[in-house]
């Protein structure tokens, strides 16, 4: 059918496909595969997959845990109901099993795409950018800044997909270390996928520190965001504030905290994601947390917005927030590495077992995104599954028996009736416009 519409037209439609289909759309036609696995439609695919809604709204959650009796992470993927259920590509292998010595800080999900690092237990410089759906990932080089070239150090990640320029990019934020303390400006560098190197910013450097070790970072509106905190010299005291990176300008922005967070402790805050917006989750004490109280800006940009949600109480053993649910509950752990999730209304206050046991600080949770980021750039990196950026067969002629040219047949009108139902769905929503 694709052979009597212009190709423009097909492209259209199979931009608007979800990645997985599109990976068997591939077996349909030699063009079609041609198409597919090109830069320039895996480029516009990307595109539109971070800017359009679904026509069914896709409620499934990415969980990552580590097993202490099989000593690996566990990655799997649930719809976000009541129940928790567990979606039918729940199982996602996890193949960096011996790169690092527990598990790797999940540094950010976006557009398919997850950033690992292993620097939770240790300095090792390895960061990686992985796509779970069609198992291939790209190791990045080594930045400037390590311990070779500065000595004592520390450093922060922030990971997001630039719209602007149809990119994905990590920044590294290292500040080198001296006697007195962690030295600014720190070195920034970032990494952008398209061009495959470091590249250092040297202007418009933050004046601020971000938290060791503990940091998390929100990526909302392009940007990443980071609890940092800075030295008021004349009323002689460290003030928090949100540090922000524009992932399409590359500068540096600010944005203030209520009061009632200026003056805390910064490693009892941590940004969170919250209805499009920033969060901030203030514990009242990192080790043995009692409560959690979250703040939430209700207008993103607008620091007159900032409101305090509610406080969570930690008595009964919980113990770090993980994440805010479409119902709104909150997922969370408990202190022995249970996940529960919890209604914080106060007419109900309920807590609920989801039925996922792990390690406490090891969980991450994150809306679930597919794309089709590294077919062409990364590598395989499961040995004995077939590379689904090769293997895929294209239509050749006098390839097979009779009963396998058949089968082949039935294949493509299936993938045919992908297609039909990609394009009706497309229609019906050109109709709605």
């Amino acid at each position: 059918m694709s052979d009597y519409m212009p190709e423009e037209v097909v492209t259209r439609i199979l931009a608007r496909v979800p990645a997985k289909p599109l990976l068997r759309f591939r077996c349909v036609s030699k063009s079609w595969k041609s198409l597919i696995s090109s830069s320039d439609f895996i480029s516009l695919h990307t595109r539109q997959a971070f800017l359009s809604e679904p026509a069914v709204p896709d409620d499934r959650v990415l969980v990552r845990h580590y097993s202490k009796p099989q000593r690996t992470e566990l990655y799997s993927v649930h719809h976000d109901n009541e129940d928790f259920t567990v979606a039918s590509e729940a199982k996602i292998d996890f193949p960096f099993r011996r790169l690092a010595q527990f598990y790797f800080r999940i540094v950010g999900f976006s557009n398919g795409l997850l950033c690992l690092s292993d620097d939770i237990f240790g300095y090792t410089n390895v960061i990686m950018l992985w796509n779970p759906l069609i198992r291939r990932k790209i190791t990045l080089p080594l930045p400037r800044a390590i311990y070779k070239n500065l000595g004592p150090f520390m450093f922060v990640l922030g990971f997001g997909y630039d719209l602007k320029s149809n990119d994905f990019k990590v920044v590294r934020i290292a500040y080198d270390q001296s006697d007195s303390g962690y030295n600014l400006p720190p070195i920034v560098e970032v990494f952008a996928l398209s061009a495959g190197n470091w590249r250092e910013i040297e202007v418009n450097l933050p004046q601020n520190w971000i938290i060791e070790h503990f940091w998390t970072q929100a990526y909302v509106n392009g940007k990443v965001h980071w609890v940092a905190y800075r030295l008021n010299v004349e009323e002689y005291r460290t003030e928090n504030l949100i540090m922000a990176f524009d992932l399409s300008n590359e500068v540096f922005e600010e944005l203030l905290l209520p009061d009632a967070l200026v003056v805390e402790c910064p490693i009892n805050l941590c940004t969170s994601v919250c209805k499009d917006s920033i969060a901030v989750l203030h514990y009242d004490k990192h080790v043995e947390t009692g409560c959690c109280t979250i703040w939430l800006m209700q207008t993103y940009g607008d620091v007159k917005s900032w409101s305090k949600m509610y406080t969570v109480d930690f008595e009964g053993g919980l113990g770090r927030i993980l994440s805010f649910r479409k119902d709104g509950t909150i997922l969370l752990t408990a202190r022995d590495g249970d996940l529960y999730s919890y209604d914080p209304n106060p007419r109900i206050q309920e807590i609920k077992y989801i039925g996922i046991l792990g390690t406490k600080d090891s969980f991450f949770v994150d809306r679930y995104t597919e794309s089709l980021a590294l077919l062409i750039d990364g590598e395989q990196v499961l040995e004995g599954l077939p590379n689904v950026a090769e293997s895929d067969s294209s239509g050749d002629e006098n390839e097979g028996e009779d009963d396998r040219v058949e089968a082949n047949e039935l294949w493509k009108q299936s993938m045919m009736v992908e297609f039909l139902k990609a394009l009706l769905e497309q229609t019906t929503m050109m109709q709605g416009c």
